[in-house]
């Protein structure tokens, strides 16, 4: 057994958490038999991969990073499919006496005595996180061949009735277990979710067409296709997706709309399910809400220090009203939510109206919009107001109604979050008297306002200097005399030379010359040229430091943000 006091001294020794911070965690936790390793972990402190690292480190068994290593598909299927994802284990170097072989667990002996039998020689194991285990298994045998293979077995031998099966309850929570038996089409719901969460997708897309169905999902922003599907296979798919969203199966005339809890080794996921009748039958999308993805600090998010800065400042504020604008999938949630969770102690009371709860955090009280039942935007608010709150989030001001209650609370010493559609930080605040809100009410209560969007990283593994159209550096201003970082594509980023997304951020702070302008009906782009003068970076500025440090591309500036001579 691994003692805590080793597994302590290991996360300070490595730089993962301070003395002084690990000693304020263990004085806090309610369950003293917890592992100091698990309760840093689940509370955000320190990653899966660092809490394996120092599980390693004190067991003298090497760490590996699968994520940053290139594993020959031979070396990789040295030993079957079968026997990789039972031991979760993967061969990654193998010589004529001897494999390196990377484990979740690599304390099994009898694990390492099974691999070992199948190899023919000696087996060194390393330790490796199961995800990234996970993963390379599946890069390594194509699961995707085998889902199609599954997909095609299931049209042409089994035929599944939807007539007579009934709604599950609002939410079901399932197991997505790759070896679990199963009706083949439930194999196949199961490994394609599994997928899309494994590869970090945002949405799914299940989209029928005369002949087949087509399966997208979108990484990173940006939608690529993984699979097709059978047409005989469409409608019993969707009813399995339907089934356990709660959704009426019988009903293909109208778009219908629920959600469900998936678990894997990895965490606790939620996905919302929305169904949408076309002409060749269903189309389902499905929105994948990962519930640890939230254990993230404000100061983390990748907003350059003087724009923090005045965040930092206006939330602590006791009333006034902060937006937060961007198109859909910009990250505009990721931002309320961590400001909530700053702002999230026991001297507050904070309470949310959203369509729908996205994320649940623990000491805030969380409430869906039900338009059925009433509870709207402006009712919900109405209602928070009589529940003595310090904090409110309003999800979304998308009506008159709802943008006049949020002001009006915000000027009855409460500080409101909310978010709008707009183009920029500027836009947002006119948006509002363009709503109808009075602009002395938009002009007084109006304290921030960000603008976001979210830009594909360069991805570190295939990075490689290349300069780009020299008229385009000129129009943007940029150096023609230095060098730009540009991914080529590998096997890591799915070959787009992209992986993972940074934020773009445009932070105004209302200053009294800017209450003032929009007081008088001062046009946007004027109220914009002051927010500049302020010290306001734009969207495109903070898109350019990206660029020049080499974090993401020219193209990916041109493609995400506005272009400002235009504004």
């Amino acid at each position: 057994m691994i003692a805590e006091r080793t597994i302590r001294d290991i996360v300070i020794e490595e730089g993962f958490v301070t003395a002084e911070r690990l000693n304020e965690v263990l004085a806090s936790r309610t369950d003293s038999t917890e592992n100091v390793g698990d309760l840093l972990q689940r509370m955000g402190l320190i990653t899966e991969k660092q809490h394996l690292q120092c599980v390693a480190l004190q067991a003298g068994i090497p760490f590996v990073d699968l994520s940053k290593l290139e594993i020959e598909q031979d070396v990789a299927r040295s030993i079957s499919h079968q026997l990789a994802v039972k031991h979760l284990a993967i061969p990654i170097e193998k010589t004529e006496y001897a494999a390196s072989v990377a484990m979740f667990n690599p304390l099994d002996v009898a694990s390492i005595d099974e691999i070992r039998v199948q190899l023919g020689v000696d087996v060194d194991p390393m330790f490796a996180t199961e995800s990234d285990v996970r993963e390379a298994i599946f890069r390594a045998f194509g699961s995707f061949d085998s889902l199609s293979v599954l997909a095609g077995e299931f049209a042409k031998g089994v035929e599944i009735s939807t007539s007579d099966a009934g709604a599950e309850d609002d939410q079901t929570t399932i197991s997505l277990n790759e070896r679990e038996d199963g009706a083949p089409i439930i194999r196949l719901a199961n490994a394609l979710l599994a997928r899309a969460i494994r590869g970090h997708a945002s949405d799914v897309h299940v989209e029928p067409g005369p002949n087949d169905t087509r399966v997208r999902f979108r990484v990173d922003g940006i939608l690529s296709e993984v699979m097709t599907i059978p047409k005989a296979v469409q409608r019993p798919f969707v009813s399995r997706l339907k089934v356990i969203a709660g959704l009426d199966i019988g009903e293909r005339r109208i778009p219908q709309d629920g959600r469900f809890s998936v678990s894997l080794s990895e965490g606790s996921y939620d996905l919302r399910v929305s169904t949408y009748p076309t002409v060749h039958g269903e189309k389902v999308v499905l929105r994948v809400l990962d519930k640890s993805s939230l254990a993230v600090n404000l100061t983390t998010l990748g907003i350059p220090p003087l724009s923090l800065d005045r965040i930092l400042k206006r939330v602590e504020e006791s009333q006034g009203l902060i937006l937060v604008t961007g198109p859909t999938g910009s990250g505009k949630s990721t931002t309320l939510y961590s400001i909530l969770n700053h702002l999230n102690d026991n001297s507050r009371n904070i309470v949310t109206i959203e369509d729908p709860v996205e994320y649940q955090l623990e000491g805030i009280a969380q409430a869906n919009v039900n338009v059925g039942a009433g509870m709207t935007f402006a009712n919900g608010l109405r209602a928070i107001l009589r529940q003595d709150p310090d904090v409110i989030l309003v999800g979304e001001s998308r009506d008159p109604e709802t943008a006049k209650t949020a002001i009006e609370a915000s000027l009855t010493g409460h500080l409101v979050l909310t978010s709008l559609h707009a183009n920029d930080s500027m836009a947002a605040v006119v948006r509002l008297v363009e709503m109808g809100v009075e602009p002395f009410l938009v002009s007084s209560s109006v304290t921030l306002s960000v603008a976001q969007r979210l830009m594909r990283r360069t991805c570190s593994h295939c990075a490689k200097p290349y300069l780009p159209d020299s008229i385009v550096l000129e129009s943007l201003d940029l150096p023609l005399n230095r060098e730009y970082m540009k991914g080529e594509g590998c096997e890591k980023c799915g070959g787009t030379g992209y992986r993972g997304r940074c934020g773009v951020y445009e932070v105004a702070d209302i200053s009294q010359r800017i209450r003032q302008m929009i007081f008088v009906g001062e046009s946007t782009d004027a109220i914009r040229r002051e927010a500049v003068r302020g010290g306001m970076r734009t969207l495109r500025q903070d898109a350019l430091t990206k660029v020049l440090e080499g974090i993401s591309t020219v193209e990916e500036l041109l493609r995400v943000t506005p272009n400002e001579s235009q504004e």
